[in-house]
């Protein structure tokens, strides 16, 4: 139960919400889905005099476009597993959604948004969205901004967002040729928080990649992105050959998300040297296994 008393506002459009946000600022904050911002009222770890709910924006829809799908921010994980633009085009997010703890219940009230713009370390969505280099498009009553993932995550509960924006979308790239995607969790229990997330890409475009997201282990996602070590004149999918991948070209991959995690991240469930101490099996134990998906 919240004991604090707050106004709650419904505003019916995004302009006056914004207008909210501007005129109520340092005593507003903002609810989705209410999974993370309503168990911390309750907890007396957050209070505002003033909440916005977005019940009324419909600010839900997922919409593809040539370069990118745009999905709105009170998108809840139900609605990612239920669209076929998301598991034709952004199968990542499929992954990451049916792996959310909580079940049904937390399905269908969670939103994507209300976890990109909490951003909590050991929230699925950061890691996630990261990899999948997502912009955030911003409003406030100056206008629209669109900020890079890498730009946006600044730090544990802290983003770039400006306390006068709203979160309203989130665009994410479509991929240019084949791509095979891993999302996995490793956690003291079933219900828990993960203590390491790590997500894996390989792109056999024109331009072969790999790219790994590692979650929960820092502050802020922590993304390493390589070419892959083609043969020369080879096809772009040749990589794939053993003699093409070894050892060092693994552990460098792992070393620098290592180094990413820096001095780590520290909460209830972990202390930061552990996070760092899994973070290289759980580096290369995913990135073999995106790479055998690979080869199937």
């Amino acid at each position: 139960m919240i004991g604090e008393i707050f106004t709650l506002h419904q505003p019916a459009s995004v302009t006056e919400a914004t207008s909210l946000l501007r005129a109520f600022a340092g005593e507003v904050t903002v609810l989705g889905g209410g999974t993370m911002l309503v168990p911390s009222m309750s907890a007396n770890q957050a209070r505002w005099r003033h909440v916005v709910g977005l019940s009324r924006l419909q600010l839900d829809a997922i919409v593809p476009s040539g370069t990118h799908v745009s999905i709105g921010a009170m998108t809840t994980y139900a609605q990612l597993l239920a669209s076929p633009i998301v598991t034709g085009h952004l199968p990542l997010l499929r992954l990451m959604a049916e792996q959310v703890t909580g079940g049904p219940s937390i399905w269908n009230q969670g939103t994507l948004g209300g976890s990109a713009a909490f951003a909590n370390p050991a929230s699925d969505a950061p890691a996630c969205l990261a990899l999948l280099q997502a912009s955030f498009v911003l409003q406030s009553v100056d206008g629209v901004r669109r900020v890079a993932a890498r730009d946006y995550y600044l730090g544990a509960f802290h983003t770039a967002r400006r306390p006068d924006e709203l979160l309203t979308h989130i665009e994410i790239p479509l991929t240019r040729g084949p791509a095979v995607w891993r999302y996995q969790k490793y956690k003291s229990c079933a219900s828990s928080w993960p203590i390491v997330a790590v997500g894996c890409a390989v792109m056999l475009g024109e331009a072969a990649s790999v790219r790994v997201a590692v979650g929960a282990a820092a502050p802020r996602p922590v993304v390493v992105s390589r070419p892959l070590p083609a043969p020369g004149e080879a096809r772009a999918d040749a990589w794939i050959d053993k003699a093409c991948i070894d050892e060092a070209w693994l552990d460098n991959i792992v070393a620098e998300a290592v180094a990413g995690v820096g001095e780590g991240w520290t909460d209830e469930l972990a202390e930061a040297s552990y996070r760092r101490a899994v973070v290289p099996a759980a580096v290369r134990r995913n990135l073999r296994a995106t790479i055998e998906e690979v080869k199937t």
